[in-house]
């Protein structure tokens, strides 16, 4: 099994400190339990439209840099609700070797329900995501 470091990553637009908070929580409860190293984590309270977010280039900085391999997200949508972003996003962890993994949802699903399944490489991506 492949040792994944984990960067733990929640967003929500909501103006609720403490439902964000536990979304991290959650994040990290499921990284812990299935044996992954957290390297480090955020959250951010911003739309999901947007793309200039401190804490998604702070993640995306840390994959780029090596010291993470794996980002750990509850949903897809918690990246972004935007496509095109969405597919940015995806393609740069895609290209960096990094795993993306999903803890409340089935991520292979959700890719095609955006469309994005075809357009990435599922060979080059890995998918973790699944329901518990």
């Amino acid at each position: 099994m492949k040792e994944y470091k984990v960067w733990a990553f929640a967003r929500s637009a909501a103006p609720n400190l403490p439902a964000l908070e536990e979304q991290l929580a959650d994040v990290m409860r499921e990284a812990d339990r299935r044996g992954y190293i957290i390297v480090n984590s955020c959250m951010e309270q911003k739309y999901g439209t947007e793309f200039w977010r401190p804490a998604l280039f702070a993640m995306l900085t840390a994959v780029l840099q090596g010291r993470v391999n794996a980002v750990m997200v509850q949903s897809l949508d918690r990246l972004s609700h935007d496509i095109t972003i969405l597919y940015r996003i995806l393609r740069f962890l895609q290209n960096h070797g990094a795993v993306l993994i999903t803890t409340k949802t089935n991520l292979q699903y959700e890719l095609y329900l955006t469309g994005l399944e075809s357009r990435l490489l599922k060979k080059s991506l890995h998918i973790d995501g699944h329901v518990p």
